[in-house]
Order: structure tokens, then sequence, then C-alpha cells
């Protein structure tokens, strides 16, 4: 069986929204006010978004937004 793994970044945006990209839309991430929450390798988008979720605990899911608006870099 083969491994179907991609690597994901999830990247939060200044307005609050978090994003799942991979592929080429993930290449030029993150960009001028953005950071990243997460980054490594996924089956799919909510994988990458659960797995987001566990790492920082600011993610909420439920509402798709970052609890607090900080530099998601300073823990």
């Amino acid at each position: 069986m083969g491994n179907h793994l991609t690597n994901w970044k999830v990247v939060a945006l200044v307005s609050g929204n978090i994003e799942a990209v991979s592929g080429l839309a993930a290449e030029d991430r993150p960009r001028t006010h953005e950071w990243i929450v997460w980054e490594w390798q996924a089956a799919d988008k909510a994988e990458a978004l659960q797995s987001a979720e566990k790492a920082d605990p600011r993610v909420d899911l439920e509402w798709m937004r970052i609890r607090y608006e900080m530099d998601l870099n300073t823990r």
C-alpha cells in the first residue's frame, strides 16, 4: 500500500482566518502578514487542519479563526 501524504502548510492571516494549502499554493507561503501555524505531511486538508489545532491551541476549527490575534511565532 502506498503512502498518500502531501506536504501542507496551515497559515494564519492577520484577519484571523486560517488556510490550509499544499502544492504550488504553498510554495510562496507565508506571505507578508501571515504566519505558519503548522507545516508537515497530512493525507488531506482536514487532517492538516486537525494537526494545526493540536499544535497550537489558539486555532479553533469550529470557527476557523485564531483565538488570539498575536504573532503566532510568540508562544
